[in-house]
């Protein structure tokens, strides 16, 4: 999904560690990406592809991207307004809308469900935003000064997505 020259301009990795998806029981086969078709919640199909990158000046931060791409807009919107504010409060809501109309930045809060269950001092920050066919998620787990890498990788890919 990123390119050298993309990697090195933003500051980040790729993290073949992949430590964050082996916790969930997910083999990357020696790759920081994986892709997969996938059904919508309309049975219709989607292009999934998902990389683990890491920020090396932040100690044990890392950084997930979801990339999908839909079949309809129909499925595009559901999916979007359900993953975007599904389980998350309104405390933790940086911004809405800066990365196109239908973008949403957010930081863990202590309103999110399950935030109990967070360990404290880590910072889970999420991006998600739409542009044509495609939505993105990009999502750290880490230092809270991750914030500033998560929207620089959010303007890259907009930038990028035709």
């Amino acid at each position: 999904m990123l390119n050298e020259a993309d990697l090195e301009q933003l500051g980040i990795e790729i993290d073949l560690n992949n430590s964050a998806m082996a916790q969930l029981g997910m083999d990357f086969n020696g790759t920081n990406c994986r892709s997969e078709e996938q059904t919508s919640y309309d049975l219709s199909s989607v292009q999934y592809t998902l990389c683990t990158y890491a920020i090396p000046g932040l100690n044990d931060t890392e950084v997930i991207v979801e990339l999908k791409r839909f079949g309809s807009m129909d499925a595009l919107n559901g999916s979007y307004q359900y993953e975007s504010s599904h389980l998350f409060g309104a405390k933790g809501i940086i911004s809405q809308n800066d990365f196109g109309d239908q973008s949403k930045f957010h930081v863990n809060s202590d309103d999110d469900y399950g935030a109990e269950f967070n360990t404290p001092g880590i910072y889970y920050y999420h991006l998600w935003f739409t542009k044509g066919l495609y939505m993105v998620h990009i999502t750290s787990g880490g230092s809270e000064d991750a914030k500033g890498y998560i929207a620089s990788m959010g303007r890259q890919f907009l930038a990028k997505i035709g």
